[in-house]
C-alpha cells in the first residue's frame, strides 16, 4: 500500500481561504460519505501505475475547483489551506474482481476504502484529511476506486458532483461537461456556531452492528409498488417510497423484543430538486431536510400501504411548506433549520429508537467514466458504519434498488429471515457484470 498527499494544481486565492460550515454541517456526526466504483479490465488501463498517475493528476486539477476538500476543519469553518487530499494505491493478489463480485463480502468492501491511512477516522472526518481516495487493483486487471469525503462538507449529491467532475477531468472533458461547484450551503442554512448541541446516543458504536445487502429487482419492485398502494390513493408509490415502507415494517418487527418505547423513521430529503431556482445542482454541502416521517409505539404493527401513504403526505407537506415560503434562500433555510432543531429537541435516545433511510437513487454515479468504461457496480454508504440505517442506491439497470442495511447483530439475524422482505428482495446476490 502506497500513501500520498495530493495538493490542488494551483493555489487557492486568499479570498477563498475560509469556508463557513452551516448549522446542518456542524450537527452531522464525524463520519465520511463514501462511494465505491468497480471497473472491469479495459485495454485503456495500460498498467496500475499509468492508471494511478492519471487519477492523481486529474484529482489535483479537480481540487482547484473543490478546494475546501484539500483543507482542514477548524471548529465551524474550513481552513482552505491546500494541505491536500490522501491518495492510496493498493493491490489485491488473492482475489479476482469477478470472484469478489460473485458474492460481495461487505467486510472486505471496507478494505477498499482508504480509511486505513488514518489513525482515527472519527477524528480525521472532523479535522483532516477531508478527502481520501483509494485505487485498488485486482490481479485480473479490474479495479475499484473508493472515495471518502467528510460528511461535514458533502452529502450524497455532493459526492456525485465531485465524482462527475473528477471523472470528466480524467477524460479531458471537464471544460465543457461540468458546472463549477458552489460552496455556499451556509448561505442557505444558518451558519454554524459552537453553542448548540444535539442529543447524543451514548450507546452508539458500542453495540456490534452488521451490514447486509438486499437487492430488489425491477419486476419485484413493480410487485411491491402494487402491494404498497393504498386504496384511497390515486397514484402508485415510487420505488423508494415502497422500499422504505417495507424496510420500516421489517425494522419494527426485527426489534420487537426491544424495550424502547417509540420507534421513529428519519428520512433525508435532498432539497436541490425541490428548490431548483435557489439551490443549484452543483451546490456542495449538506442541503438536506431531515425529518421523522413515520413512527410507531411499542407493539404496534406497521401496514405497508399506510406507511407509503404517510410517506407521500410528508413529502407533499414539505413541498407545500417550501412553495408557500415566499422569501430568500436564507429565510427558507432558517425556517427549515428551526423546524429540524425543534423536532430533534423533542427526541430522546431513552424514549425513541431512530432508524434512518437515505436514498442515493437517481444520482448518475454509473456514468462515472475516467476513460476506461463505466462502472459495473457502485456502492454508496457512510463510514465508519452507522447503525440503524438503510442506504438505497440504483441497480446498474436503473430500475432495481440495492439496499445496504446496518443493524445491531441480533436485529439483523431476524431481518434477514423476514419472509415478507425476502419475497421482494434477494440477500446479497451476484453482481451481474
Amino acid at each position: 500500500m502506497k500513501v500520498e498527499t495530493i495538493k490542488p494544481s494551483s493555489t487557492t486565492p486568499d479570498d477563498l481561504r475560509t469556508l463557513q460550515l452551516s448549522i446542518y454541517d456542524h450537527f452531522l456526526p464525524p463520519i465520511y460519505t463514501v462511494a465505491y466504483l468497480f471497473y472491469t479490465k479495459d485495454e485503456l488501463m495500460i498498467s496500475p501505475d499509468h492508471t494511478s498517475h492519471k487519477l492523481k493528476t486529474s484529482l489535483s486539477e479537480t481540487l482547484t475547483k473543490f478546494y475546501p476538500l484539500a483543507g482542514r476543519i477548524n471548529g465551524v469553518t474550513v481552513d482552505c489551506n491546500d494541505e491536500g487530499a490522501v491518495f492510496v494505491d493498493a493491490r489485491v493478489d488473492n482475489c479476482s474482481l469477478s470472484g469478489f463480485l460473485a458474492s460481495p463480502d461487505l467486510n472486505a468492501l471496507q478494505q477498499l476504502l482508504p480509511l486505513d491511512a488514518v489513525q482515527n477516522p472519527y477524528e480525521a472526518a472532523s479535522t483532516w484529511p477531508l478527502l481520501l481516495v483509494k485505487a485498488t487493483y485486482f490481479q485480473c486487471g479490474g479495479m475499484a476506486i473508493g472515495v471518502c469525503i467528510t460528511h461535514k462538507i458533502a452529502d450524497a449529491a455532493s459526492m456525485s458532483t465531485f465524482i462527475r467532475t473528477w471523472s470528466a477531468e480524467a477524460r479531458g472533458e471537464a471544460g465543457n461537461t461540468v458546472m463549477d461547484p458552489k460552496f455556499a450551503a451556509a448561505n442557505f442554512y444558518p451558519p454554524a456556531n459552537d453553542t448548540y448541541k444535539l442529543p447524543v446516543d451514548e450507546k452508539a458504536n458500542k453495540r456490534s452492528s452488521i451490514t447486509k445487502r438486499f437487492v430488489f429487482g425491477a419486476s419485484k419492485l413493480e410487485e411491491l409498488r402494487t402491494k404498497a398502494t393504498s386504496p384511497e390513493s390515486a397514484d402508485r408509490p415510487t420505488r423508494v417510497e415502497s422500499v422504505t415502507a417495507l424496510l420500516w415494517k421489517c425494522f419494527v418487527s426485527a426489534s420487537s423484543l426491544d424495550t424502547c418505547g417509540r420507534k421513529v423513521l428519519i428520512q433525508l430529503a435532498d432539497l436541490r430538486s425541490k428548490l431548483p431556482s435557489l439551490l443549484p445542482e452543483s451546490l456542495i454541502g449538506n442541503v438536506m431536510f431531515s425529518s421523522v416521517v413515520l413512527s410507531t409505539a411499542q407493539g404496534e404493527e406497521v401496514k405497508i400501504e399506510e406507511a407509503t401513504r404517510d410517506l407521500r403526505k410528508k413529502r407533499d407537506d414539505l413541498q407545500t411548506m417550501i412553495q408557500d415560503e415566499d422569501g430568500s434562500s436564507s429565510m427558507i433555510g432558517s425556517k427549515l433549520a428551526n423546524l429540524m432543531l425543534t423536532n430533534y429537541a423533542r427526541m430522546s435516545y431513552e424514549t425513541h429508537e431512530p432508524y434512518t433511510v437515505s436514498s442515493w437513487c437517481k444520482l448518475p454515479l454509473y456514468e462515472a467514466s475516467f476513460g476506461w468504461g463505466y462502472p459495473v457496480w457502485v456502492v454508496g454508504n457512510v463510514a465508519p458504519t452507522f447503525e440503524n440505517i438503510a442506504m438505497l442506491i440504483d441497480s446498474k439497470d436503473g430500475h432495481g434498488i440495492e439496499a445496504f442495511v446496518t443493524l445491531p447483530e441480533e436485529n439483523m439475524s431476524s431481518l434477514e429471515q423476514n419472509s415478507e422482505l425476502l419475497a421482494f428482495a434477494s440477500l446479497n446476490p451476484c453482481v451481474l457484470v
